[in-house]
């Protein structure tokens, strides 16, 4: 399933407007805002909450081997130990393949707790993200030591004012102040997108809200958080972008150098052509998940289900956000004091260029490549990023100073242990 991805976008005609710079930090427009968590007034769940997928003996299913290398080969250094996640979505299910690592974060739908997930969206993310492995099925974490925050902030299953759907800019800047408040988190991750026209996030209207959503993001970094957000994903609220003119502009993945903004690739390694393109996107991760944990019992699942009852696969740059988190995590449990904005640079330096991508080059769909964990874990020379000059090869030193990784440019739901791992992965190969 997408990245969340919300408010409906009118489309730009082609060679219409470019993305516009994104909004300043406004300390005030966010202080302004309640730091508690609550429920929005008069939220209420609409539909009943959708049973899992249950997966298959064959095919897409847990004899389905997940796409990119094994997250073992990453574990050089432990696997996760110490760090705490703020998974700021649906909410996370207090799932056993998350052993008790899931920890109550609050709740800005309904006001209950971050641990209820009626969509399921945030569970299968943190799954991705932070599953123990078990013998029955190919799923683990990219980072299974990790703790979850869980912060239930959008939900497509309550409602309030006769609207569907729960969460805006504004409740997500007060779950990201909130999260990065909380001791101990290191890493945010943002699996959702709001999709915006240009024209929309030009409109003084909706300067506070995303004036107080840059400022808690901005202050979440410079204190050492690593903000990682999904680029979203096309569809009925999100206009694909093309080289005749933005026509989808994705908050927070637009926020500059703040936010780490992360694309989707499919099996082979190739741009998926569901994953927004555009001049914020700094790496890519494979954003297919054959099964991930469920919601609601004990087992897994490989779909979600909208209110609607129409169901879609684990796909989208929200699959992919999460494993970009969980690598993020294992380089911040490897070295604790190092700034944020340098972990984000090492997984850019080390991402892999896909193919027909040169060094040093940028790529809208892609960036500057895709995302090599153990390649980030290990350090060395610079494979890509701003600081490898596309003509010579990367000689840069370890150590060297990051330049940067990135190109910066209402109200609506803002809608993966060790040789057990490996032997699998062999025998499913």
């Amino acid at each position: 399933m997408a990245a969340l991805t919300v408010l409906p976008a009118a489309a730009a005609p082609p060679g219409g407007p470019t993305v516009p710079a994104p909004p300043a930090p406004d300390a005030a427009a966010l202080a302004a805002l309640d730091p508690e968590p609550d429920g929005v007034p008069g939220a209420r769940r609409l539909a009943p909450c959708p049973a899992p997928v249950a997966p298959a003996a064959a095919g897409l299913g847990v004899g389905d081997l997940p796409p990119g290398p094994d997250p073992a080969a990453a574990w050089v250094d432990g696997r996760g130990e110490g760090q705490t996640v703020a998974v700021i979505d649906t909410g996370v299910a207090p799932h056993p393949r998350l052993r008790g690592r899931v920890v109550d974060g609050g709740d800005f739908v309904a006001g209950t707790g971050g641990t209820d997930d009626c969509d399921g969206h945030g569970t299968a993310v943190a799954g991705v993200l932070a599953a123990d492995a078990a013998p029955a099925d190919l799923l683990v974490g990219v980072a299974p030591a990790v703790r979850v925050l869980a912060v239930r902030q959008t939900s497509a299953f309550y409602g309030a004012d006769g609207r569907t759907g729960v969460g805006d800019v504004a409740t997500l800047a007060r779950a990201v102040r909130h999260a990065a408040d909380t001791p101990g988190v290191g890493v945010l991750s943002l699996a959702l997108t709001a999709c915006r026209t240009p024209e929309q996030v030009a409109d003084p209207a909706d300067a506070p809200a995303l004036g107080a959503l840059r400022a808690a993001v901005r202050d979440a970094v410079d204190r050492g958080v690593v903000v990682v957000a999904a680029a979203g994903n096309t569809g009925p609220g999100c206009a694909s972008n093309t080289a005749a003119g933005v026509r989808s502009v994705p908050v927070p993945a637009w926020f500059g150098d703040d936010v780490l903004s992360v694309g989707a690739v499919d099996d082979a390694g190739a741009p998926d052509p569901s994953s927004l393109a555009g001049p914020w996107v700094d790496l890519a991760a494979p954003g297919r998940a054959p099964s991930s944990l469920a919601a609601r019992g004990d087992g897994l699942t490989t779909g979600l289900t909208a209110p609607d009852g129409a169901t879609g696969p684990l796909v989208g740059t929200s699959f992919a956000a999460a494993r970009v988190a969980g690598a993020a995590a294992l380089l911040r449990a490897r070295a604790p004091e190092t700034p944020a904005r340098e972990i984000a640079a090492a997984l850019v330096r080390s991402a892999a260029p896909t193919p027909g991508l040169v060094p040093g080059t940028r790529d809208d769909a892609v960036g500057y490549g895709v995302l090599d964990v153990a390649a980030a874990v290990r350090g060395g020379p610079p494979r890509t990023g701003p600081e490898v000059r596309a003509e010579t090869p990367a000689t840069a030193p370890r150590d060297a100073a990051p330049t940067g990784w990135l190109v910066a440019g209402g109200a609506v739901a803002l809608a993966l242990a060790g040789v057990l791992v490996a032997r699998r992965r062999r025998a499913a190969r």
